[in-house]
């Protein structure tokens, strides 16, 4: 790896990833519950890295100009259109065959999954079953989409990003947490879908743009600090490892309580403390660490974009008996980590570490 590369958000992201396992292969019992609700920072945090690096410079500069927004942002969106092309074609071949060894007829397949109503589903929120249906039942790719829609987005409106983008980030927020009081104690139908559904709320409005542009505002932040100097930056941000260490810690308590006091929700309010307080803390540690750093960079991707059909394969084998028991929900959450790991995780590691000893 280079020796620019920040280590500790690339483990960050794959720890996060293995969280997102988690949401969809369940840990029982209460230590499940925790987890469970500590685990919706990951897709934020991702998020909020994307805006974190998406208009930095390799040495640690901004860019602010609009050509060089366009550029940046442009070529970064191109990748995306093709990462997501071959994952949502990857899943469309499994979706396919799984159906068709069921029995369902073709017509009936495509008829269900592509029309008018999903198609709006889908351009509006992200979710339907353009991108999910009985084959695999979690809608995960939401996030390539989100993230293509804010990519766009910001090519769009690069001339006024540095004006907006803090208004924005409070007036979305905002929006997101009321719109998810409302499904609690006021539940109103936005077109004639009811706002309890879970993609209503987390789509990529009020979840994508606003994280892609805090981490955007962070790394304004951040470069601002390093502005004053190598030994301030270094000592400014010394000092706030403990209250960032803290935010992490009082997110997962405040988002474990909100789960349990209120209903279960897709982002909690703990989950902006816990995204914050690991921004600042990719900045105040200094991680030497290979291994979680190389899965982080390499795997983690895969690891979140197939775990979905690992769960799915597991399902079919065991004909939906594996997640019946306590133990058997335990044992499924550790057999999708393994078997992702073996898939995605270990020739990556294996060349990378090869290359380090090499050097």
């Amino acid at each position: 790896m280079k020796n620019k590369d920040n280590r500790f958000i690339y483990a960050l992201k794959f720890i996060a990833c293995l969280f997102v396992i988690t949401i969809h292969a369940r840990i029982p019992g209460t230590v499940g519950d925790l987890v469970m609700s500590m685990s919706r920072f990951a897709v934020p945090f991702f998020f909020a890295v994307s805006g974190r690096y998406m208009l930095a410079t390799a040495d640690g500069g901004i860019i602010t100009e609009v050509p060089e927004i366009r550029s940046k942002v442009f070529g970064a969106l191109k990748k995306l259109l093709k990462v997501t092309g071959i994952v949502y074609f990857i899943h469309l071949i499994f979706s396919f065959t799984v159906n068709m060894i069921s029995g369902t007829p073709v017509g009936e397949y495509f008829s269900s999954k592509f029309n008018l109503f999903e198609l709006r589903n889908f351009v509006l929120f992200n979710s339907g079953k353009f991108i999910y249906d009985a084959s695999y039942t979690f809608d995960h790719m939401w996030y390539l989409f989100a993230l293509i829609y804010v990519y766009a987005l910001i090519y769009i409106f690069a001339p006024v990003l540095r004006k907006w983008y803090k208004g924005l980030i409070v007036i979305l927020l905002f929006f997101l947490y009321f719109g998810e009081l409302l499904q609690t104690y006021y539940p109103i139908r936005p077109f004639d879908i009811s706002i309890c559904t879970w993609y209503v709320m987390r789509n990529w409005l009020f979840v994508g743009i606003p994280f892609v542009l805090l981490g955007i505002l962070f790394a304004d932040w951040v470069f601002g600090i390093k502005q004053k100097g190598e030994v301030y930056a270094k000592e400014y941000f010394a000092k706030l490892t403990m209250p960032a260490a803290a935010s992490v810690i009082i997110g997962a308590v405040l988002s474990f309580i909100e789960m349990n006091a209120i209903d279960p929700k897709e982002v909690y309010f703990g989950t902006l403390l816990i995204v914050v307080g690991l921004l600042v803390l990719s900045e105040c540690i200094s991680y030497d660490g290979e291994v979680l750093s190389i899965l982080g960079k390499r795997a983690s991707s895969n690891f979140y974009f197939y775990h979905v059909l690992v769960i799915a394969v597991l399902e079919l084998l065991s004909r939906g008996k594996i997640g019946y028991t306590e133990q058997g929900m335990i044992l499924r959450t550790i057999l999708v980590m393994v078997i992702c790991f073996l898939l995605f995780g270990l020739w990556p590691l294996h060349k990378e570490l090869g290359k380090s000893k090499v050097e």
